[in-house]
């Protein structure tokens, strides 16, 4: 193979895969139906705020509302998930306000930060029940879905990193004898 055969078969991989790479970004995002649409409204996203930082609050670190996963829920929700889990997450989202009035006679964002707590308790244990008993073609359970994109968002977000974690943006080489001291922070990168 002479120079100019070796560069034409480089440009044809690197082209493949800029336009495969174009092709797949494009397939990861589709238009919101109307019902996921409400997710984008300024109220249903401080809601989620509210819900995700009574999951994750704030301590000596910011909170999952400080590091805007009320926003990125609903991409998440839009983009990464199947219709079954959009309508069980929506269905879920729907019937906090009722269900908080039902035990605390009051909605969600109005309740105490201890109200909340125990609300979220009560809903994250239902929540594990449910998964450990449904059949595959179930669609998970709303909490579930809320608890792991908090979760997600909070520690992929910049805040999460850096002041939750202990970032390191050029890790070192791999040391399997790091000393431990209990209440470290983990590392990010």
């Amino acid at each position: 193979m002479n120079r100019r055969e070796a560069l034409q078969r480089v440009a044809m991989l690197i082209g493949g895969s800029v336009i495969g790479a174009n092709l797949f970004l494009e397939g990861c995002t589709r238009p919101a139906s109307k019902d996921v649409a409400t997710l984008f409204e300024k109220d249903r996203m401080n809601l989620l705020g509210d819900l995700a930082e009574a999951i994750l609050p704030k301590t000596s670190t910011p909170g999952a509302k400080e590091a805007g996963v009320g926003e990125f829920i609903p991409v998440m929700i839009r983009d990464c998930y199947y219709e079954a889990d959009q309508k069980a997450f929506l269905e879920g989202l729907a019937g906090i306000d009722d269900r908080a009035e039902k035990e605390f006679g009051k909605k969600f964002q109005e309740l105490s930060k201890e109200e909340q707590l125990k609300f979220v308790n009560t809903y994250d244990k239902e929540a594990s029940e449910y998964q450990k008993n449904k059949k595959e073609e179930d669609p998970n359970n709303f909490f579930h879905l809320l608890k792991q994109l908090t979760l997600t968002g909070f520690f992929t977000s910049e805040v999460g990193m850096t002041q939750a974690l202990r970032y390191v943006k050029i890790p070192g080489r791999f040391d399997g004898e790091f000393p431990y001291k209990k209440g470290d922070k983990a590392f990010a990168s």
